[in-house]
């Protein structure tokens, strides 16, 4: 088979003072072969910049162009040069993944729809070379898209063993794409070049309609963002800055400006979000009478719009509001100022021609926004501009809003280069475009975390040294560590959860409880519950909706009626109640599941229901459906569905009665699914 051109660029000088041993970490810069004839001179000196962060450039050209090949040599890279990430540079192709849903945050899409929108283009492809796959074909319309299905013989979960980012222009207006990356590898350069700068300065922002738009969330993400980088707002000149949706009745504006300042070494934006938008504001209403009347007649022209029958839905609504017809009047003029009116709530890709984005880090806590599959898609434009912005984590397919945005955040401020921080907490979806080698000056000079991150990963004394340092994600990540090499027993997570001064740690050691998922989880859910961090106490919630453990039915149904519960925790909760005293409604739902005048239609979407909801009280008639049912398809759907219930207190029930039915099924898709969610239930 033909190999890949590689080319290891000459660190003669460095290198040769070095022992094997001590030779500097690989980052591979894989490039296709067209964008690396059109500019060879930027990408060799892209390379070689590696050098200035600490780290060997390897040039890979990739003249296979298929994912399989290109996987086999950064794993030969990985395990011969000591490779630490890859930077995939131009149209280098994108595995497209399928039936791997449980390794997202949100995404269950019907695998009927179109093969493009029911798959995660997703590069954990190339940087997890534990995870198996099995080759379905390439896109036929995009030919850079490669499906492939999760097998059930693989790890059910992601452990990143090396980082990778994407460098994949989208359709900048008047620069071809080789001209665009041209213009970023050169400004990576020149910022390499440069000292390298603290994180002393932060802005964070929430959208229309984010986490229950908490601010109780907001002002415990200040109070936890102080804990991960104690310079911010204390030290002189450093500022953490917040900005709501609702400061302004257009908050586009300013945050386009906040962005371009200049001010900011990191923004965290949580809102929601498009391939083609970042959606910002909700429908404008103001305080005054006229402000209000306006926004309603706006909301109604949309609606009469919209329907199917415009005259009766405008009847309807004079009936139903007592309003005069004059109310719904209407024009093109109308129509044309009521886009412009929606237009300017949000960020959409023609805002950003001409912009720049003058943060170095930026991180879209938002759905698709990082969706390259597509030709032209909106993080993109964050990077190829002239700004400062050298790298963006976003999206590929939607996320769920109630997750740890800011995991480890804090190692950022340790030194730690942007894709090896970001490695452990990488999901299906989310993914880094730009020069993820980037790295911020070291605060704790102390410590080399950039290189123990990977170097010292299994050393479990190293890392025992570290858990009492005083530097929180320093001991935050000696705990995720500790934990992955079962050298933390789960009363020493539950005594940190419980004594810990610094409600970062806590939270380490609740997700550290939660990645075993075994006895000691209810307790860490009591524990979670109680405690004072808003986030720690949501994603509590979240997980005790899952678990159904009675034991907790109490302190959740207090906690929901409770008026001092903050909005996003509240709402978790109430969404949870069903898990603990299901309506007659709901147990008449699960009894369905095994009556013969029930159509398989509507028993199918009570079972894909609990993919989200886990209910422990629809088990026994999943079960019984399962062993009474014929059809293959209905009994995949249960296998996998089975699989969601990581957490749920009755996990050992569900592997058991699983382990039972492999032995018996004979049908192949239906083992394979069961094998699969065996996995689901017991890797972490």
């Amino acid at each position: 088979m033909k190999r890949l051109f590689l080319t290891l660029l000459s660190l003669l000088t460095l290198v040769s003072a070095l022992s094997a041993r001590e030779k500097l970490p690989a980052v591979a810069v894989v490039v296709d072969p067209a964008t690396r004839e059109a500019i060879a001179a930027d990408v060799d000196a892209f390379v070689a910049s590696m050098q200035a962060v600490g780290k060997r450039g390897l040039l890979l050209v990739d003249r296979w162009n298929h994912p399989d090949s290109l996987r086999a040599e950064l794993r030969r890279l990985y395990e011969k040069e000591g490779l630490e990430g890859a930077v995939l540079v131009g149209n280098i192709p994108i595995p497209m993944v399928r039936d791997a849903h449980h390794m997202t945050t949100a995404f269950k899409m019907n695998p009927k729809m179109a093969w493009e929108r029911s798959s995660v283009p997703s590069d954990r492809f190339y940087d997890d070379f534990d995870l198996r796959f099995d080759y379905l074909k390439q896109d036929d319309a995009k030919p850079l898209l490669h499906y492939y299905s999760l097998r059930a013989d693989s790890p059910q979960v992601i452990h990143c063993d090396i980082w990778t980012s994407r460098i994949k222009p989208p359709q900048v207006p008047g620069v071809s794409a080789t001209q665009a990356i041209a213009q970023y590898l050169r400004k990576a350069v020149a910022a390499k070049a440069e000292a390298r700068t603290p994180v002393r300065n932060v802005l964070h922002f929430a959208g229309h309609g984010y986490n229950s738009e908490s601010l109780q969330a907001r002002i415990d993400e200040k109070w936890s963002l102080q804990e991960q980088f104690p310079a911010l707002g204390r030290e002189p000149g450093s500022r953490l800055d917040f900005l709501n949706f609702d400061q302004e009745a257009v908050i586009r504006t300013r945050l386009l400006q906040l962005l371009g300042s200049g001010k900011y070494d990191l923004a965290i934006l949580h809102h929601h979000g498009s391939p083609e938008q970042q959606l910002l504001n909700g429908t404008m209403t103001g305080t005054m009478p006229r402000d209000l009347l306006a926004t309603a007649k706006i909301y109604f022209r949309g609606k009469i719009r919209d329907a199917k029958d415009p005259a009766a839905t405008k009847a309807r609504f004079m009936k139903e509001f007592d309003l005069p017809e004059s109310f719904f009047e209407d024009s093109p003029e109308l129509m044309a100022a009521d886009s412009t009116h929606y237009a300017q709530m949000d960020i959409n890709i023609p805002d950003l021609y001409g912009k720049q984005t003058n943060v170095r880090l930026l991180i879209l806590d938002a759905c698709f926004n990082g969706s390259f599959n597509n030709d032209d898609y909106i993080a993109g434009y964050h990077i190829f501009n002239p700004g400062r912005c050298l790298v963006v984590k976003a999206n590929t397919v939607n996320t769920l809003q109630d997750t740890w945005t800011n995991e480890l955040m804090g190692l950022l401020g340790a030194g730690v280069c942007v894709g090896n921080w970001a490695k452990g907490q990488l999901t299906l979806e989310s993914h880094l475009l730009g020069d993820a080698s980037w790295r911020f000056a070291n605060d704790f000079p102390k410590y080399d975390m950039d290189r123990a991150i990977n170097a010292r990963r299994g050393d479990k004394r190293f890392w025992r040294k570290l858990l009492g340092c005083g530097v929180t994600d320093i001991e935050s990540l000696a705990v995720k560590l500790l934990n992955e090499n079962d050298a933390i027993s789960p009363e020493e997570l539950l005594d940190i959860e419980r004594d810990s001064d610094k409600a970062v740690l806590r939270l380490s050691a609740f997700m550290a409880l939660k990645r075993r998922a075994d006895g000691h989880l209810t307790e860490a859910i009591r524990l979670g519950l109680a405690d004072s961090y808003e986030l720690l106490q949501r994603l509590a919630a979240l997980t005790a909706d899952v678990s159904g453990d009675p034991a907790l039915a109490e302190t959740v149904q207090a906690m929901a009626a409770d008026p001092s519960t903050s909005p996003r925790v509240a709402f978790q909760l109430k969404t949870g109640l069903s898990a603990f005293k299901p309506s007659d409604y709901t147990l008449g739902e699960f009894a369905d599941l095994t009556k013969a005048d029930v159509s398989l239609r509507e028993k199918r979407f009570t079972i894909s229901a609990q993919r989200n909801n886990c209910n422990p009280f629809c088990i026994e008639p999943m079960l019984a459906w399962f062993r009474q049912c014929d059809d293959v398809q209905m009994r995949t759907d249960i296998a996998e569905t089975l699989g969601w219930y990581r957490y749920s207190y009755r996990k050992s029930e569900i592997l058991d009665a699983c382990r039972s039915l492999l032995g018996s099924e004979k049908e192949a898709a239906v083992r394979a699914e069961l094998e699969k969610t065996l996995r689901r239930l017991t890797d972490r």
